[in-house]
């Protein structure tokens, strides 16, 4: 029989998978996973901008041989990250201050042309490690937590941080906006985050932490939703 314990974790417990960012040796695969750097898109793709200005490379994810495929990214084989030199997004939708493209399978991507946008962000390459045991914050609780675990809650059920798909978000001021309980028509689930990290030249505010979530609405399931929350 399961201890109290064990079956609250059961309960809230998810599998993640974490990218190290570092001075690791560079891949000779252009479509492996960086930071700071986009090689690939599809035909006839180009540079996106913003307002006429090119956008920063945030991150490329090449999901093809993980341990596992989070919730939400199962159907994906690649993802691209950009975002606005010039200010955050503020609950702007994908394609305005930032944008993400993705892609069902790498067989048709090629490369494309970067173009200088004086980014401050160091191109680093990732590797993943896989987190058998990520836990929600304490605002995104799925079900009550019993009493006897309330006062020392975070020294139990560690929610890990940094670059992180799947598993659950880091949270800094509270439960991400548009979650399912709240209004979006999209009524998008939480997919992944990037973390600040002064590594990778990179920050989100003052060392926040920006969430991406992706429709479940019918007609809405390739409708990307972005929040990021600080210090």
């Amino acid at each position: 029989m399961k201890t109290t314990i064990e079956k609250f974790k059961s309960q809230i417990v998810r599998k993640a998978i974490v990218f190290d960012i570092g001075v690791f040796q560079p891949p000779e695969d252009p479509l492996s996973s960086w930071f700071g750097k986009v090689t690939s898109g599809g035909k006839g793709e180009a540079w996106p901008e913003y307002a006429g200005c090119p956008m920063h490379a945030l991150a490329q994810i090449n999901l093809s041989g993980l341990p596992f495929k989070p919730k939400g990214l199962e159907d994906l084989a690649f993802i691209c990250i950009f975002i606005c030199p010039d200010e955050l997004p503020d609950h702007d939708p994908n394609g305005t201050k930032w944008l993400i493209r993705t892609y069902t399978s790498t067989s048709d991507l090629v490369p494309l042309q970067n173009i200088a946008t004086g980014s401050s962000i160091k191109a680093l390459p990732m590797r993943p490690r896989l987190i058998e045991q990520d836990y929600p914050c304490w605002e995104d609780l799925p079900v009550d937590c019993p009493d006897e675990f309330e006062d020392e809650y975070y020294d139990l059920f560690e929610n890990v941080d940094g670059f992180k798909l799947g598993g659950w978000p880091s949270l800094i001021q509270s439960e991400i906006f548009w979650a399912p309980w709240n209004k979006h028509d999209a009524v998008p689930d939480y997919v992944f985050q990037i973390d600040s990290t002064e590594k990778g030249g990179w920050m989100w505010g003052d060392q926040g932490v920006g969430y991406f979530g992706r429709g479940t609405a019918s007609g809405k399931k390739n409708e990307w939703t972005l929040e990021w929350q600080c210090y």
